[in-house]
Parts: structure tokens; sequence; C-alpha cells
């Protein structure tokens, strides 16, 4: 199954690395897009395996466990 995609978008910075991975700037269109179906192929293959803990996991890092209001804040002391 083939996700359709918005088309190419070139940045200002095209050609630039993002510091996450240099990407070849040389490939052919043809090449790129081989390397883009295997990643495709590769992110559908992990969502099928993995989907449902990768939801939790994300839920979790998104849980806030620190209180809103400071403790130094008292009893007498409002927001605002």
């Amino acid at each position: 199954m083939r996700r359709c995609r918005p088309g190419p978008q070139p940045s200002p910075d095209a050609g630039q690395s993002s510091g996450l991975l240099e990407v070849p700037t040389h490939w052919t269109p043809a090449q790129a897009t081989a390397v883009f179906e295997v990643l495709d192929d590769l992110l559908e293959s992990v969502w099928r395996r993995y989907g449902i803990q990768i939801q939790k996991v994300q839920r979790q890092d998104r849980v806030v466990t620190t209180s809103v209001i400071p403790a130094t804040l008292g009893d007498g002391d409002g927001p605002f």
C-alpha cells in the first residue's frame, strides 16, 4: 500500500545536511525514489508490528508529571 505524499518541497538550504543524516546530492530521481520506497515499506512494517507499543510510548512521553502551580505559591497568593 502506497500512501499519497505531497510533491517535493525544496527548502532554501537544499543539499545541506540537517544534522541527522547526510543524504547524497548525486542520486538520480530513480535512485531517490527507490530509497524512498524502501524507507516507506520499512515504516509500514515497523508500524504494523509495533504500532500499538509506539502509541503507548508516545502517550507516556506526553504525560505531564509536574505541578502547574509553583510550590512557593502560598494560600493567600493568587496566580494573578
